[in-house]
């Protein structure tokens, strides 16, 4: 699909945004980048991008900056194997800004053994060691209140101005109710008020719902892949109204086709952010990769829109009550929750 510059046509459009009065910084997003299939920087260049390790072979493409992940959650999804030195090798290898640590998630939601909780930091203190010349992340994920503060104050020691969070996923892959939804955000909020600098959350997904979440609690950036996921499987993003399925197969999970609202809403908030491709979206909804470039341009330009109708809208009002709660609160909250979570984890396998 060859796309050509359309002239931009002013559209006024009203924007849901909800009266959920949040007034914090907005997070960076970055967009991530599994391969060279749609190089979205040449369509949105002044963008920040998510690398993989495990996959990534190309030159340094031409953005704001390239950060590379470790591979750590595919590497317990899958059960794969890799040698700290070859990552060492290959970091040095990648021409790149910043570098998450190899720092492997807890399989089980918000808890972690000791063992793996030394060989995560172990990790992040050979890696800052030896690549001396990179900027490398470490990642806290959502454990039990002691042991995050524990990471932190360890990495405090090497003055970085910069961690992630790897606790926080999708409220639509959570499971047990909402006690599975709010924990990590509880935990957020912990690591938050403990470190005091800048945040980076990993692969919370492209909602707006987290998006507002994260905005309350002061995270820095995000990375997110949902745009290209969403595309792949036929769906495009309409700003206050979520994903509507344009695809030419027989999706049917979570299908909801596009409408004429829909569209005239689509095509509102694209001329009204001057998207360069006006004259060729009916082509682009009918490819993956037309798909994948619309989806991002809204991402990056209506992620803050909060539908009316949004189901997950009251994740925004619990973040923001507390807020303002202290770490000795927090951490109450939390460890209780995670307790609670864990009795109900081991009565559903006694079923």
């Amino acid at each position: 699909m060859r796309l050509q510059k359309s002239k931009i046509v002013e559209v006024n459009l009203n924007r849901i945004d909800g009266e959920w009065n949040i007034t914090s910084q907005n997070p960076l997003i970055v967009y991530g980048i599994p391969d060279t299939m749609i190089r979205l920087w040449e369509y949105m260049p002044d963008i920040d991008i998510m690398i993989n390790s495990l996959r990534w072979r190309w030159p340094k493409p031409k953005v704001l900056r390239v950060w590379v992940d470790s591979g750590g959650y595919q590497i317990m999804i899958k059960g794969l194997k890799i040698d700290l030195r070859d990552l060492i090798i290959k970091y040095r290898a990648l021409d790149a800004d910043i570098y998450i640590s190899l720092d492997i998630p807890p399989k089980q939601l918000c808890s972690i053994e000791k063992q793996q909780l030394m060989e995560n930091i172990k990790n992040f203190e050979t890696l800052y060691t030896k690549l001396e010349d990179k900027k490398i992340v470490p990642v806290v994920h959502c454990y039990d209140c002691s042991s995050m503060l524990e990471v932190i104050d360890i990495y405090k020691r090497y003055n970085i101005d910069i961690i992630a969070f790897g606790g926080v996923v999708p409220p639509t892959l959570a499971k047990n109710g909402k006690g599975c939804r709010i924990a990590p955000i509880l935990a957020l909020a912990i690591v938050s008020k403990a470190f005091k600098k800048k945040i980076h959350t990993l692969g919370v997904g492209g909602t707006s719902t987290m998006y507002n979440v994260l905005k309350i609690l002061d995270v820095y950036s995000l990375d997110s892949s949902s745009w290209r996921t969403k595309a792949a499987y036929g769906k495009v993003i309409i700003p206050g109204y979520g994903e509507r399925y344009v695809g030419n197969g027989k999706a049917s999970f979570g299908r909801k086709d596009l409408s004429n609202d829909d569209r005239e809403a689509l095509f509102k908030a694209l001329a009204t952010t001057k998207f360069p491709y006006m004259e060729n979206i009916d082509e682009m909804l009918s490819t993956f990769r037309g798909r994948a470039i619309i989806n991002a341009w809204i991402v990056r330009h209506f992620i803050n829109t909060i539908s009316e109708y949004n189901g997950f809208a009251w994740l925004i009002e619990y973040t923001k009550n507390i807020k303002n709660r202290n770490i000795s609160e927090l951490c109450e909250h939390h460890d209780r929750l995670i307790f609670k979570l864990k009795l109900l984890s081991t009565k559903n396998l006694n079923l």
